[in-house]
């Protein structure tokens, strides 16, 4: 068992690379409780905020002959108004005092579909680097708002584009028509053991590919490679170095067995052989 779920596995990916990452996260039951403990003891800062639902629990089979992975992932609970916004608050006063606010995983039911939009407009007085990774109409909301980073997957840019993608140049063009429709600086779409394509508003796009290597298990390896960019970008580096170190993360996580996430040792090792095209 271990702790997880978007921001969870960033934060923890954060700390393994060398960063000082704080979480805030909504949890509720025994589980939630368990997940907390968990975070406590890996060294992961937490601000906890107390949720009336039980925290859910999810959990991923690797068939032995074949290799393939299957994920059981459950709906997450309901929460109020109340329980959002003060995750919302916790944030924004949080960010304060960072280099870095990434907002990542999908929005339960009963939070707005504007929310990490809401969260962007109000961290952007603040002038540090803001990263979402989520999909659907909560990505289309925060491509309206001041982000510099979303991270679709394929299947979640083709869902938001509404139309078949197949190759590179359908995956820019979706992007090129998600960055007119706002705000947002740059998309990056992962692809998975392809690397990544980086869709600057202002600038070229160009591809990231990492060394190939043997998959033993893709579970946090898009969160990992946001953590990457996340570390960069709070040192200040530029947008295709902080494409390197994410890529080298989230390549590094598919060799971990379970839900463990990328290794500091393998991330280095790979980012030496990670190009840019």
């Amino acid at each position: 068992m271990n702790p997880g779920g978007g921001g969870v596995n960033v934060a923890r990916a954060v700390l393994e690379l060398g960063g000082d990452p704080l979480a805030v996260v909504a949890l509720g039951g025994h589980v939630g409780s368990l997940l907390a403990d968990s975070l406590r003891r890996s060294g992961v800062a937490l601000h906890r905020i107390s949720a009336r639902g039980a925290t859910r629990q999810n959990f991923a089979v690797t068939e032995r002959t074949s290799g393939k992975q299957y994920r059981f992932v459950h709906g997450g609970t309901r929460m109020s108004f109340a329980e959002w916004t003060r995750c919302l608050e916790a944030t924004v006063e949080a960010a304060a005092h960072a280099a870095c606010v990434v907002a990542s995983s999908s929005l339960p039911p009963g939070v707005p579909v504007d929310a990490f939009a809401v969260l962007a407009s109000r961290l952007e007085p603040l002038g540090i680097p803001i990263i979402i990774d989520t999909s659907g109409p909560a990505l289309l909301a925060a491509m309206k708002a001041p982000v510099d980073l979303v991270k679709p997957s394929v299947n979640e840019l083709r869902a938001v584009a509404g139309r078949a993608l197949t190759c590179n140049e359908h995956y820019e063009a979706a992007a090129r028509a998600l960055l007119r429709s706002g705000r947002c600086k740059t998309v990056a779409v992962s692809l998975g053991g392809e690397g990544a394509l980086f869709v600057p508003r202002d600038d070229d796009s160009f591809v990231v590919r990492a060394p190939e290597v043997r998959a033993v298990n893709t579970t946090g390896a898009g969160d990992s490679m946001v953590a990457g960019i996340a570390m960069s970008l709070a040192r200040g580096d530029t947008l295709i170095d902080a494409a390197r170190l994410g890529v080298a993360a989230g390549t590094a996580a598919v060799l971990a067995q379970g839900t463990s996430l990328c290794r500091r040792d393998d991330v280095l090792s790979l980012l030496a052989h990670t190009m840019v095209s």
